[in-house]
């Protein structure tokens, strides 16, 4: 019993020790290159791509089924789709091609593309990963080692604890790369607005009051 306590304390221990390493190492990141992870070069950050257009075209309805189509050309698939709407994913090294090819499918009327670096972020989820993997693992060890059935409740109890948070940091992990790797572009589809005839009477006066103030 007493020996399982020990060693359970030098595997506490280890993992703040370990911790504070990694303090030590992202504070000398920040001397050498002043913001978190300025040192990492562009193509290997982890950046989240979204994009949000809105179309017009004479049939709304058949825009999104060609927006499925147009996606997986471009190695992407369909995530969501509605009568007037498609939610597509796009391999983020796809996206600028994607887009490119967007106005093939209508008028682009409004187009929002972000960006979000993740990579701290990122970084910081797969370190949590390796630690809780090490752990996990000494537990089992331990758990092969206990001699009563106290000393095996307690570890069982400690790795119980440590797959579960395992588990949800892992999801949490794979659902962050899922997002890096395969952008978002959500596309909704409208008809276009055309002006009656009043509309056209004051289109005209529009026109022609710019006309009197402005001239190319």
């Amino acid at each position: 019993m007493r020996s399982l306590l020990v060693v359970l304390a030098l595997t506490l221990t280890a993992c703040s020790t370990h911790r504070a390493h990694e303090r030590v190492l992202f504070a000398d990141g920040l001397t050498a290159g002043g913001a978190p992870g300025a040192a990492v070069p562009l193509e290997r950050r982890s950046i989240i791509h979204r994009a949000s257009l809105t179309l017009e075209r004479d049939e709304p309805e058949t825009g999104p089924a060609q927006a499925v189509q147009l996606a997986k050309t471009h190695g992407g698939y369909p995530e969501q789709v509605t009568t007037h709407s498609a939610v597509v994913r796009i391999p983020a090294e796809r996206l600028d091609a994607f887009l490119a090819a967007v106005p093939a499918l209508g008028e682009v009327e409004h187009k929002n593309v972000s960006a979000s670096d993740v990579t701290d972020v990122h970084r910081d989820m797969k370190v949590r990963m390796e630690n809780l993997t090490r752990i996990r693992e000494r537990y089992l060890e331990l758990l092969q080692r206990a001699v009563s059935v106290e000393d095996t409740l307690k570890v069982e109890k400690e790795l119980e604890r440590i797959t579960v948070e395992y588990e949800t940091l892992k999801a949490r992990l794979e659902g962050l790369e899922g997002e890096v790797a395969l952008s978002t572009v959500n596309l909704d589809f409208k008809r276009p607005v055309r002006p009656g005839p009043v509309g056209w009477v004051f289109y005209g006066l529009g026109k022609g009051l710019k006309w009197l103030f402005v001239w190319d």
